[in-house]
């Protein structure tokens, strides 16, 4: 098991020098159970890379490509994913309280039972989500584009919603009026 250890912690460090070096490619790395917490890593190519349980607490990631990457039961608490494109990403599970993603790109992403309490998601694009049984706790929503979510059993209370984009598909928690939360219905379909 040590030796396991000595692998991840040897990618790590390997990742870090690469990324010193200038190399911010980094498609299908598998960094399963990583530590990388504080790291800036702004502008890296994480494509369908596996960061499956990864410790990426306060990591910088702006503007990152996670594109289909795994991130399923990772720590992202208090990391920046401003700005980060994350079609189709795998965060279920993940830990995201006090994130900072907004404006990010999240079409398609998988977050069930994701921790999403206090973070900022405010423009973000979160078309066809899967954000069942999410804490969004306070988290802000703001002018987030929300077509076609699955927000079943949510808990939203206290996230800012204004001007939060829906339409027909997309799917509340019961009981939760949309409008009265200062959300406003599309009838396109944006890109």
């Amino acid at each position: 098991m040590s030796l396991y250890l000595n692998l991840l912690m040897m990618n790590a460090e390997e990742l870090l020098r690469r990324y010193k070096a200038g190399e911010r490619d980094f498609k299908r790395i598998d960094l399963l159970g990583v530590d990388l917490s504080r790291l800036c890593l702004v502008d890296t190519d994480f494509e369908e890379a596996n960061l499956e349980a990864a410790n990426l607490y306060g990591c910088n990631l702006s503007g990152a490509c996670l594109y289909r990457a795994n991130l399923a039961k990772a720590n992202l608490r208090e990391a920046n994913l401003s700005g980060a494109d994350m079609w189709k990403i795998d965060l279920g599970q993940a830990n995201l309280e006090e994130a900072n993603l907004e404006g990010a790109n999240l079409h398609g992403a998988y977050l069930w039972r994701a921790k999403l309490c206090i973070a900022n998601l405010s423009q973000g694009y979160l078309k066809d989500v899967n954000l069942v049984q999410c804490d969004l706790w306070r988290a802000d929503l703001r002018g987030a584009y929300l077509n076609g979510a699955n927000l079943q059993e949510a808990n939203l209370k206290g996230a800012s919603l204004d001007r939060a984009r829906y339409n027909e598909r997309t799917i509340f928690p019961e009981e939760f009026d949309p409008i009265s939360a200062g959300m406003q219905i599309t009838h396109t379909d944006r890109k």
